[in-house]
C-alpha cells in the first residue's frame, strides 16, 4: 500500500470511530432512560439504529474520495457482513438473550467492531481524494491486476474462513 492509502485507512477509521462512539454514546443513553422508566433491560431494537450515526462521518469521505468508492463499498459491506457471520459463530451461543430470543445489549459492540472494519476498508480502498470518480461497481480503475487480486482474493479467503468457522461452529 502506498502512502495515501495508509493515509486513507486512517480516515476511515476516524470516521467511523467517530460513528461508533455517537452511537454507543446514544445505546447507552437509551440504556439508562431503560433503567429509569422501564425494566433495566436493554431495547433490543436500538441494535440496528447503533450503526445510523456513522453515515454521517463516513459522508465526507464518500464526497472527497470519488475514484474508487462504488468497489470500495462494496468489499468494505461484504467485510462488515464477515465480521458480523464470525462472531455470531464464534460467540452467539455464549451471548444472552432477551427474554423472546432477542438479541441483547452484547450484539452492540459487536456491530462497533463491525462498523470500525468496514470503515477502515471503505477509507483504504476508495482512493485518494479529487481522483476522478470512477464508473465501474467492481474494478478499482488504475490498479493494476496485482492489486486486484489481493483485495478480492483476501475477501475470498477471508470468506471461506468464516464459512469455516460457521460449519464448525454450528
Amino acid at each position: 500500500m502506498d502512502g495515501m492509502d495508509l493515509a486513507g485507512a486512517r480516515d476511515g477509521f476516524r470516521a467511523a470511530a467517530g460513528g461508533a462512539a455517537l452511537g454507543a454514546g446514544v445505546a447507552l443513553a437509551a440504556w439508562a432512560v431503560s433503567a429509569v422508566i422501564g425494566d433495566g433491560a436493554f431495547p433490543a431494537y436500538l441494535l440496528g439504529p447503533l450503526l445510523m450515526p456513522a453515515t454521517g462521518f463516513v459522508a465526507p469521505l464518500w464526497r472527497e474520495r470519488p475514484g474508487h468508492r462504488r468497489p470500495a463499498t462494496l468489499v468494505a459491506l461484504a467485510a462488515a457482513l464477515l465480521v458480523m457471520a464470525a462472531a455470531a459463530a464464534a460467540v452467539g451461543d455464549r451471548l444472552e438473550e432477551g427474554p423472546d430470543n432477542e438479541p441483547t445489549a452484547w450484539w452492540g459492540p459487536l456491530y462497533l467492531v463491525a462498523l470500525l472494519v468496514s470503515g477502515t476498508l471503505f477509507g483504504a480502498l476508495a482512493g485518494p481524494p479529487g481522483a476522478e470518480p470512477g464508473r465501474s461497481w467492481l474494478c478499482f480503475t488504475g490498479r493494476g491486476r496485482r492489486y486486484h487480486l489481493v483485495v478480492y482474493g483476501g475477501l475470498a479467503a477471508a470468506s471461506v474462513l468464516v464459512a469455516g468457522l460457521v460449519v464448525a461452529g454450528g
